[in-house]
C-alpha cells in the first residue's frame, strides 16, 4: 500500500516501449520507440542498462521533475534580484522558466 501512496504523490509520468535497433561505434544506441517502432531515438550507450544489446526491448519512463524546476526557478530569481540590485534593472520584466 505504501508504494501506491508514494506513486500517487509523484508527478505524472508516461511509460513508452523501445527496441534497440543497433549500436553504432559502441557509443550510440539507435532505439525504435513506440508500439509502431516508427520513431527513432539516439541514446548514448552509457545510459542503457548494463548488458543491453541489439534486439533488446526496453521500457522507458518519462516523468516531470517539479522539484528540479522549482530549484532552477529559485536560482534564476536570486540572480535576477542580485542583478537588479547591482545594475539598476528595476524596469525590466521578470524572466519566467
Amino acid at each position: 500500500m505504501a508504494d501506491r501512496d508514494d506513486h500517487s504523490k509523484r508527478a505524472p509520468s508516461r511509460q513508452i516501449r523501445a527496441a534497440i535497433d543497433r549500436i553504432e561505434d559502441n557509443e550510440m544506441a539507435v532505439l525504435l520507440v513506440g508500439d509502431d517502432g516508427k520513431t527513432q531515438l539516439d541514446v548514448p550507450v552509457a545510459l542503457l542498462p548494463e548488458g543491453a544489446s541489439d534486439g533488446d526491448h526496453l521500457r522507458i519512463t518519462i516523468s516531470l521533475d517539479k522539484a528540479s524546476r522549482d530549484e532552477a526557478a529559485s536560482r534564476v530569481k536570486k540572480m535576477q534580484d542580485k542583478l537588479a540590485q547591482s545594475g539598476g534593472a528595476e524596469e525590466q520584466k521578470d524572466f519566467k522558466l
